[in-house]
Protein backbone atom coordinates (compact mmCIF):
# COMPACT_ATOMS: atom_id res chain seq x y z
CA UNK A 1 0.00 0.00 0.00
CA UNK A 2 1.90 3.08 -1.17
CA UNK A 3 1.66 6.75 1.36
CA UNK A 4 -1.37 8.26 -0.27
CA UNK A 5 -3.46 4.82 0.29
CA UNK A 6 -2.18 4.52 3.67
CA UNK A 7 -3.01 8.31 4.69
CA UNK A 8 -6.29 7.78 3.26
CA UNK A 9 -7.58 5.67 5.42
CA UNK A 10 -5.99 6.15 8.53
CA UNK A 11 -8.26 9.88 7.73
CA UNK A 12 -11.61 8.17 6.90
CA UNK A 13 -11.42 7.22 10.48
CA UNK A 14 -11.26 10.44 11.59
CA UNK A 15 -10.28 13.82 10.92
CA UNK A 16 -6.85 14.27 11.44
CA UNK A 17 -3.98 17.42 11.84
CA UNK A 18 -1.50 17.39 9.26
CA UNK A 19 1.03 16.82 11.52
CA UNK A 20 -0.49 13.73 12.54
CA UNK A 21 -1.14 11.97 9.34
CA UNK A 22 2.81 12.91 9.22
CA UNK A 23 3.88 10.76 12.03
CA UNK A 24 1.34 8.21 11.11
CA UNK A 25 3.08 7.57 7.66
CA UNK A 26 6.10 7.64 9.37
CA UNK A 27 5.89 5.60 11.97
CA UNK A 28 4.72 3.00 9.00
CA UNK A 29 8.19 3.42 7.26
CA UNK A 30 7.18 5.63 4.23
CA UNK A 31 10.03 8.33 3.00
CA UNK A 32 10.41 11.56 3.41
CA UNK A 33 9.51 12.14 -0.18
CA UNK A 34 6.58 9.75 -0.61
CA UNK A 35 5.14 11.52 2.77
CA UNK A 36 5.47 14.48 1.51
CA UNK A 37 3.94 14.03 -1.89
CA UNK A 38 1.21 12.14 -0.06
CA UNK A 39 0.28 15.27 2.45
CA UNK A 40 0.84 17.78 -0.32
CA UNK A 41 -1.76 15.85 -2.29
CA UNK A 42 -4.16 15.39 0.60
CA UNK A 43 -3.79 19.31 1.51
CA UNK A 44 -4.86 19.94 -2.70
CA UNK A 45 -7.77 18.14 -2.35
CA UNK A 46 -9.16 19.68 1.24
CA UNK A 47 -9.03 16.01 2.52
CA UNK A 48 -6.42 17.83 5.29
CA UNK A 49 -6.99 21.62 6.16
CA UNK A 50 -5.52 22.28 9.71
CA UNK A 51 -7.36 25.47 9.33
CA UNK A 52 -10.33 23.88 9.21
CA UNK A 53 -9.81 21.19 11.38
CA UNK A 54 -9.22 24.05 14.18
CA UNK A 55 -12.34 25.29 13.62
CA UNK A 56 -14.10 22.46 13.97
CA UNK A 57 -12.35 21.11 17.04
CA UNK A 58 -13.15 24.53 18.45
CA UNK A 59 -16.74 24.52 17.80
CA UNK A 60 -16.53 20.63 19.12
CA UNK A 61 -15.22 21.75 22.48
CA UNK A 62 -16.95 24.59 23.09
CA UNK A 63 -20.30 22.01 22.90
CA UNK A 64 -18.79 20.13 25.25
CA UNK A 65 -17.79 22.63 27.28
CA UNK A 66 -14.43 23.32 26.87
CA UNK A 67 -12.51 26.23 27.81
CA UNK A 68 -10.40 28.38 25.54
CA UNK A 69 -7.43 27.38 26.95
CA UNK A 70 -8.03 23.85 27.31
CA UNK A 71 -8.88 23.06 23.16
CA UNK A 72 -6.04 25.87 22.04
CA UNK A 73 -3.59 23.27 24.54
CA UNK A 74 -5.03 20.07 22.57
CA UNK A 75 -5.00 21.87 19.19
CA UNK A 76 -1.22 22.32 19.95
CA UNK A 77 -0.93 18.75 21.33
CA UNK A 78 -2.42 17.73 17.76
CA UNK A 79 0.33 19.60 15.87
CA UNK A 80 -1.45 22.67 14.84
CA UNK A 81 1.14 26.01 14.86
CA UNK A 82 -0.79 28.77 16.98
CA UNK A 83 -0.96 31.51 14.03
CA UNK A 84 -3.53 28.35 12.33
CA UNK A 85 -5.15 28.61 16.07
CA UNK A 86 -5.33 32.25 16.05
CA UNK A 87 -6.95 32.31 12.67
CA UNK A 88 -9.24 29.25 13.30
CA UNK A 89 -10.41 30.96 16.30
CA UNK A 90 -11.06 34.43 14.82
CA UNK A 91 -13.59 32.74 11.60
CA UNK A 92 -15.59 32.09 14.43
CA UNK A 93 -18.98 33.07 14.22
CA UNK A 94 -20.77 32.72 17.64
CA UNK A 95 -17.72 32.36 20.44
CA UNK A 96 -19.64 31.47 23.87
CA UNK A 97 -19.18 33.61 26.59
CA UNK A 98 -16.65 32.10 29.27
CA UNK A 99 -18.12 33.68 32.26
CA UNK A 100 -21.37 32.25 31.52
CA UNK A 101 -20.61 29.31 30.07
CA UNK A 102 -18.12 28.69 33.50
CA UNK A 103 -21.36 29.69 35.66
CA UNK A 104 -23.33 27.01 34.25
CA UNK A 105 -20.87 24.00 34.25
CA UNK A 106 -20.20 25.31 38.10
CA UNK A 107 -23.56 25.57 38.83
CA UNK A 108 -23.77 21.84 38.82
CA UNK A 109 -20.78 21.63 40.94
CA UNK A 110 -22.41 23.41 43.96
CA UNK A 111 -26.08 22.33 43.79
CA UNK A 112 -25.39 18.94 45.24
CA UNK A 113 -23.98 20.65 48.28
CA UNK A 114 -25.36 23.49 50.83
CA UNK A 115 -22.75 26.74 50.66
CA UNK A 116 -21.40 26.42 54.07
CA UNK A 117 -21.38 29.19 56.43
CA UNK A 118 -17.82 28.46 57.93
CA UNK A 119 -14.93 30.58 55.75
CA UNK A 120 -12.59 27.49 55.49
CA UNK A 121 -15.12 25.59 54.03
CA UNK A 122 -15.67 28.11 51.64
CA UNK A 123 -12.41 28.48 50.59
CA UNK A 124 -12.51 24.52 49.92
CA UNK A 125 -15.41 24.77 48.24
CA UNK A 126 -13.99 27.61 46.05
CA UNK A 127 -10.93 25.71 45.34
CA UNK A 128 -12.74 22.97 44.03
CA UNK A 129 -14.94 24.97 41.84
CA UNK A 130 -11.69 26.64 40.42
CA UNK A 131 -9.81 23.29 40.02
CA UNK A 132 -12.82 21.80 38.05
CA UNK A 133 -13.09 25.37 35.67
CA UNK A 134 -9.42 25.53 35.04
CA UNK A 135 -9.46 21.97 34.32
CA UNK A 136 -11.95 22.59 31.46
CA UNK A 137 -9.75 25.12 29.89
CA UNK A 138 -11.30 28.43 31.55
CA UNK A 139 -8.89 31.00 33.07
CA UNK A 140 -8.14 31.25 36.07
CA UNK A 141 -9.44 35.21 36.21
CA UNK A 142 -13.02 33.40 35.36
CA UNK A 143 -12.83 30.42 37.84
CA UNK A 144 -12.33 32.84 40.65
CA UNK A 145 -14.88 35.22 39.19
CA UNK A 146 -17.67 32.27 38.94
CA UNK A 147 -16.49 31.08 42.48
CA UNK A 148 -17.00 34.35 44.13
CA UNK A 149 -20.65 34.48 41.98
CA UNK A 150 -21.44 31.20 43.18
CA UNK A 151 -20.16 31.42 47.16
CA UNK A 152 -21.83 34.66 48.19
Amino acid sequence: MNALKRAVSYLNIKPRTKSQVEAYLREKNFEDSEISEAIKELEEYHYLDDLEFSRLYFELGFEKGHGINRIRRELVEKGVDSNTIDEAFALLENVPDAFEMALKIAKRTVETCQIPEDYQQKQKLMSKIVRKLTARGFSVEVAYKVAKELIK
